[in-house]
């Protein structure tokens, strides 16, 4: 699903877990959330070396703290999964705390990586009866050439807490999610040596200005695999690449003839969409991440585009 965001759709009280950013948009939802006050704030700060997320994060933990009690946890993104882990027994005891309220997770400049083990854990402690997730678009990217969000490749790695290494018993299909690091994915696809590979971009885009500019950076794997390669998926609803993933690997309750990795470079509703997919399948994909060497500065998103609710309670 996917619908605007208003404040009127989240009730009163809850627990509101962000992270900050040096995107500006890491501050919509406090900005847009109205009269709302949750009963307490988790809040994640990444430890890059970035002035302008510092000036962010001031803000997103003052207009939390005018509101409610806040927790504050680091985030080594370079050692994510043992981040994550020092981070478990405070994440516990506030889902804890908190079981029997609404959870609003906001997870616009979560990394990947980041986003995927949190939605996991999230499912683990029976939160999501109880979800309310939320997703800001930038008003565009700091862009006038194709240079890539990042250059590098630093390594490659399953993401915790999903399928292991793929049965190599069965041919190998590889599935990546496009986006503007056309480097990474060419790099993803020569070590990883499919035997079938599926290349998946944004149609609709955030913006319909925005047609082409995923193909633009992806113009080498594209035209070494070929157009019949490639298939298109709706940028923000999650249930868009869900369906997609369907019609690649089969449905959640069958056993695929592939052995089947997904490697999610496009956008984060569109991972969302792949843990939608991977939570429910008998014989899911792994999951993987490429690291990059090191990120492009001086090419990130500006301003604060549209909000919209990605998944709420039933």
């Amino acid at each position: 699903m996917r619908k605007p965001f208003t404040p009127s759709v989240v009730p009163d009280g809850g627990l509101f877990i962000s992270c900050s950013s040096h995107e500006e948009r890491c501050l919509a939802l406090v900005r847009r959330w109205g009269d709302w006050k949750p009963n307490h704030a988790l809040l994640f700060h990444y430890d890059d070396e970035n002035p302008r997320r510092e000036v962010n994060h001031r803000e997103l933990r003052a207009q939390c703290a005018a509101r409610c009690p806040i927790t504050e946890l680091m985030f080594h993104e370079k050692d994510a999964v043992a981040s994550f882990r020092e981070n478990g027994n405070a994440i516990k005891d506030l889902l804890t705390q908190f079981s029997g309220t609404r959870v609003i997770f906001d997870m616009t400049v979560f990394t990947k990586r980041h986003l995927l083990m949190m939605l996991n854990w999230l499912d683990d402690f029976r939160c999501w009866a109880k979800l309310f997730i939320v997703y800001s678009e930038p008003e565009d990217y700091e862009v006038s050439t194709y240079l890539p969000l990042s250059f590098g490749i630093s390594g490659f790695e399953q993401i915790p807490g999903f399928a292991g290494t793929p049965d190599s018993s069965r041919p190998l299909h590889l599935l990546i999610i496009l986006g503007y690091e056309g480097e990474r994915a060419l790099a993803t696809y020569e070590q990883v040596q499919p035997i079938k590979t599926t290349l998946v971009i944004p149609n609709p885009p955030f913006r319909p200005e925005w047609a082409g500019r995923t193909e633009g950076f992806n113009k080498n794997l594209i035209t070494r695999l070929g157009g019949q390669s490639v298939l298109e998926a709706d940028a923000v609803d999650p249930n868009s690449i869900r369906e997609v993933l369907r019609q690649v690997f089969g449905i959640e309750s069958n056993r695929s003839d592939h052995a089947k990795v997904v490697c999610p470079l496009g956008t984060k509703p569109q991972a969302l969409g792949v843990y939608l997919y991977t939570k429910d399948a008998v014989d899911p994909p792994a999951i993987i991440y490429a690291g990059p060497l090191r990120h492009n500065h001086g090419f990130y998103s500006h301003g604060i585009g549209r909000t919209w609710m990605l998944v709420e309670p039933q």
